[in-house]
């Protein structure tokens, strides 16, 4: 696991357990709160953010972000129980649907205690903490129950995985959809934008990523360097092909 610093009040955690992906955590430090976004695959993995928190001499609330069900972003949630933890009111169902058949398919990327926290604060369409300079929106697209966070202080949007490279995972057949999420996402002019398995995008990757969508519901024949996006790109057809 590596430490990198990615904005004035802001780090993030990225974890290399499960091949092919590198994933992040984001720990987002503002006046009074500290918000985590995603958890990982279970309760050791949080161990260094928690360590990171409590090395902070000041009192301040912790409230953890879900930006989607999968299970390599909400497995540590069991180490926040009694925290407040903020998801798409989707997700949560989908959480309580579909926790045990996640652990069963994926049980060797468990770390340490991954018992089933769902999350407890819910929404439709967007949250916003005044106060923080914080804003959860909805942004389907990856998966229909995705959101989204933007740090209008530190103009940084955290796209949960949206937003991805070398190439997009489409886990929903709603396109059109997805594409109004990455339009909107140059609404907020942002500075810089990380996700959940890429850290360093820039806007050209929200239009690349578009173009890429564009292209798959039109079935453009596309070049790839690796097998990895070839794979992926292949997985991607067979996603939109679902009926």
């Amino acid at each position: 696991m590596k430490v990198r610093k990615i904005a004035a009040n802001a780090v993030a955690f990225s974890y290399e357990n499960i091949e092919d992906f590198v994933t992040n955590v984001f720990l987002v430090e503002t006046p009074s709160k500290f918000f985590v976004i995603d958890t990982y695959c279970g309760s050791d993995a949080m161990k260094p953010v928690l360590e990171r928190i409590n090395h902070s001499s000041k009192n301040k609330e912790i409230i953890v972000i879900n930006s989607h069900f999968h299970w390599d972003h909400v497995w540590g949630n069991a180490s926040f129980i009694g925290k407040d933890i903020i998801s798409h009111e989707i997700c949560r169902k989908f959480l309580d649907e579909q926790w045990e058949k996640q652990m069963e398919h994926n049980r060797q990327y468990i770390l340490g205690r991954a018992e089933k926290q769902l999350p407890n604060i819910t929404f439709k369409e967007k949250i916003i903490f005044y106060d923080e300079g914080i804003e959860l929106f909805y942004s389907p697209g990856h998966t229909i129950d995705s959101i989204s966070l933007f740090d209008h202080n530190e103009k940084v949007l955290y796209a949960g995985d949206n937003l991805e490279k070398p190439i997009i995972y489409v886990e929903n057949n709603d396109i059109k959809t997805y594409i109004k999420s990455l339009k909107n996402y140059l609404n907020y002019k942002p500075k810089k934008i990380v996700a959940g398995h890429s850290l360093d995008l820039k806007e050209e990757d929200i239009f690349s990523a578009i173009e890429y969508l564009k292209g798959l519901s039109e079935g453009r024949k596309f070049t790839f360097k690796t097998d990895y996006e070839r794979k992926i790109h292949y997985q991607n057809i067979s996603m939109i092909n679902k009926k």
